[in-house]
């Protein structure tokens, strides 16, 4: 076991991502009143299967480790006093693992080391984090401006992740299908900064690579 962690932790992560995806697809099918419970605990599963990717590192994974304790804390607390604000606490938190995450991961599998099975695995799994960091920063908006996205009627947060996240990789991936699409200025400035991001991702990706793939050539 300790091995395989070493040798294949982007695999853990990426797994995380993929079951985040699911839950937030499930969501919409699920009953209100489990729907919450659900995507909450589900979330909190996966936040520390993702810890088992970082575990090699020294810093990063005990402040994250420490946010998904605060996560922990804080669905325990809204589940007990039915505070129905900490929800949004929980999005935010959310993110913050989500950016610090990927934000590691991207200095491992873009800037370091020779390219392998493991870093493919890590940059499909840094992919899918910066399209779940907008999917929750398109959420946040809706609950701020309710009128922000034609194609979305803002309602739940749980119900808007769902459709966010839809939306957030139809964007990345520049699709545009066009069924959903901004109407205020903030949703705009996003969606056109996640489309240029998902652009310049895979030619970075494609050109550390192969720069990594020479270098080791050339040895």
């Amino acid at each position: 076991m300790p091995r395989l962690l070493e040798n294949h932790n982007f695999a853990w992560i990426l797994v995380a991502m993929v079951g985040l995806l699911v839950t937030g697809a499930y969501s919409r099918e699920a009953h209100e009143s489990i729907t919450v419970i659900f995507i909450q605990v589900t979330g909190i599963g996966l936040l520390l299967l993702s810890l088992l990717s970082l575990k090699g590192h020294h810093t990063w994974p005990k402040w994250l480790l420490i946010i998904v304790s605060l996560i922990v804390v804080m669905t325990l607390v809204r589940h007990t006093t039915g505070q129905h604000h900490l929800d949004y606490l929980y999005l935010g938190l959310m993110l913050v693992f989500l950016v610090s995450a990927s934000w590691l991961v991207g200095g491992h599998v873009l800037l370091t080391g020779s390219v392998d099975l493991n870093k493919l695995i890590g940059t499909v799994a840094l992919y899918l984090m910066i399209g779940l960091i907008w999917a929750v920063l398109y959420t946040m908006v809706l609950i701020v401006w309710p009128d922000a996205f034609h194609g979305i009627e803002s309602g739940n947060w749980y119900d808007n992740l769902a459709e966010t996240t839809y939306f957030s990789f139809v964007t990345l991936t520049t699709l545009g299908y066009g069924d959903i699409s901004p109407a205020r200025p903030i949703a705009e400035v996003l969606v056109v900064l996640e489309a240029v991001i998902g652009m310049f991702y895979v030619a970075t990706v494609v050109a550390s690579l192969v720069g990594a793939m020479i270098s080791r050539r050339s040895r």
